[in-house]
């Protein structure tokens, strides 16, 4: 078994976060670009600018966003080790069961 990269305890958070359909959507979004800005994520999501924010916090304080700020906009991307980590992680109990067969 390796060694893990993450606490049980982002785990569960990161879990938590990625289980609402909304943050799922909006985390793909930003993965599978360099980086986006809000009203981009609001157009494509058909949800509010609060609705929005209050999701980013919470992809943020699990650490799978970063964002930064230019101008008024405010551009988010995503964490790649942070995901891959919990991907790990979640692996890592699928091999130890594999184990055990």
């Amino acid at each position: 078994m390796k060694r893990n990269l993450i606490s049980d305890t982002d785990v569960i958070e990161i879990a938590k976060a990625l289980g609402d359909p909304n943050r799922l959507a909006i985390y793909k979004q930003i993965a599978k670009c360099e980086e986006m800005y809000c009203q981009e994520m609001v157009t494509k999501n058909g949800i509010t600018h609060s609705t929005l924010s209050h999701h980013l916090k919470i992809l943020s304080e699990v650490g799978l966003v970063k964002s930064r700020k230019a101008g008024l906009n405010k551009y988010y991307r995503a964490v790649p080790a942070k995901f891959a980590a919990f991907v790990s992680y979640m692996l890592d109990i699928t091999e130890t069961s594999k184990q055990r067969d």
